[in-house]
């Protein structure tokens, strides 16, 4: 007996779609002097201002040792500033420096004409119905991450 392919399964597609998007855009943001980490690094920061760096290691899901190193030569490049807590002198807050405007606002003029190619042939309405599909799904998972959580704290 053989067994028939499946149709693609959309837990893959979304992984591929989100891998190809990523592997694009490393490609034009390389000319900038960006790594994939470091751009990952600079948009979290504008998204969260002021954060701590075992704040975004967490939603970066990456080690605060390496998180570290990440911001010593994005700080070394002078586009992220660390500033003491008011409240606490051994924590450091971060934030983008004003050097890294420009830099900013071509990443995602980038990435906005990366999305452009991407969704080309869908109409508004589709597109707009792909990204509200997308944040359901995004927040279905979330949910199930939070309610594991609650479920190993509970044993």
């Amino acid at each position: 007996m053989t067994l028939k392919d499946p149709p693609e399964h959309v837990a893959y597609l979304i992984g591929d779609v989100s891998r190809i998007f990523r592997t694009v855009y490393d490609r034009r943001v390389e000319p900038l002097g960006l790594t994939r980490a470091q751009w990952r690094v600079m948009s979290r920061i504008n998204r969260m201002e002021g954060a701590t760096q075992t704040e975004l290691a967490t939603v970066l899901e990456i080690e605060k040792p390496t998180l570290g190193r990440l911001l010593d030569r994005l700080e070394e490049k002078g586009w992220i500033e660390r500033h003491g807590d008011k409240h606490d002198g051994r924590t450091k807050r971060i934030k983008l420096a004003y050097k890294a405007q420009p830099l900013l606002e071509k990443m995602y003029d980038l990435g906005d004409e990366i999305l452009e190619s991407a969704i080309a042939g869908l109409s508004k309405k589709e597109a707009e119905q792909l990204r509200y599909s997308l944040s359901k799904v995004k927040q279905n998972l979330s949910n199930l991450m939070d309610n594991n959580n609650q479920d190993s704290a509970t044993k």
